[in-house]
């Protein structure tokens, strides 16, 4: 598949999830106005006194609708969290193209070389990034050491 392609395919998904992740923003704020509304208008009535069971009524439905969307934001928090993963993949797996398409314009001579370090790289890019123990460090040293000694 031609690199533009891909690029597109990048774009729109990003596109229709940042679409997907406005709606939800938007649903989770509407849900918490509406409760606050409907809580507010319950209080409003316990107040004054009004007779009969709307108050209470009101009153739960505001207390209800809050938690309804409160979930919707931890709904919209999780979805964000995804899209920032699902993305960073998209944005590697595209990179890996560009290297692979750059390797492929090198002359012949230097292209096995390339290859190796394109491999390398794409071997370790997922590796967690951690401080080197004092062992490692003492090996690396040690083998360093040795290298230079024996040249």
């Amino acid at each position: 598949m031609a690199q533009n392609a891909h690029e597109e395919r990048i774009e729109s998904y990003h596109a229709l999830n940042v679409q997907h992740l406005r709606w939800s923003f938007w649903a989770s704020l509407a849900a918490l106005v509406v409760g606050l509304v409907a809580l507010l208008v319950g209080i409003a009535f316990l107040y004054m006194g009004t007779p009969g069971i709307g108050a209470e009524l009101a009153t739960v439905g505001g207390v209800v609708s809050q938690f309804i969307g409160a979930g919707f934001f931890v709904l919209y928090s999780r979805n964000l969290k995804q899209l920032n993963i699902f993305y960073g993949s998209l944005i590697k797996h595209q990179d890996t193209m560009y290297a692979i398409g750059l390797v492929s314009h090198l002359p012949e001579n230097l292209r096995p070389e390339q290859i190796k370090t394109v491999i390398a790289t794409l071997l370790t890019r997922n590796e967690p990034k951690q401080p080197m123990s004092p062992e490692l460090a003492k090996v690396l040293t040690d083998a360093m050491h040795s290298a230079s000694v024996q040249t």
